[in-house]
């Protein structure tokens, strides 16, 4: 099967060059579309049934957007990537700024890393196992070494 709407689902890491080149490898066909995400979660205050926005003080939310704007183009020049879209979401959650994107551009493959969870981060889980419920295409689950 070629995949021809491949979303890369990145962290900025630094293991995020083995989830790039393994997108890479899956855009076989000259047609394939590759866009990449990077889902920043939104510091919140929850006050009984409200959830607010927190806004940093010391940091503008723009510049550090373009911070992992400018990291996700470097990420894609070290693997001579050129992306069809490359998009910063920020959401309450990673799961849902992946779902809603998911839903929005509809594509038939994910590839997204999955670092080793130990002691208490294991009881947390991990983002990659956290959408497969909720993404109706194939996933690309690339083990990361090192533990969280």
């Amino acid at each position: 099967m070629r995949y021809k709407n491949v979303l890369l689902v990145t962290d900025l890491r630094e293991d995020s060059d083995i989830v790039a080149s393994r997108a890479k490898c899956m855009l076989d066909s000259p047609d394939a579309k590759l866009r990449v995400l990077h889902v920043m979660e939104e510091t919140v205050l929850t006050a009984g049934y409200e959830i607010v926005p927190i806004i940093p003080l010391n940091n503008n939310e723009d510049e550090i957007i373009s911070g992992a704007r400018a990291k996700m183009q470097e990420l894609l020049a070290r693997h001579n990537i050129i992306a069809d879209d490359a998009h910063v979401e920020t959401a309450l959650s990673t799961r849902r700024g992946i779902l809603d994107y998911c839903n929005k551009i509809k594509p038939d493959l994910i590839v997204i890393g999955r670092h080793v969870r130990t002691g208490l981060a294991s009881l947390l889980g991990a983002t990659a196992d956290d959408i497969l419920p909720g993404v109706n295409c194939d996933v690309l689950v690339v083990k990361l070494g090192e533990p969280v």
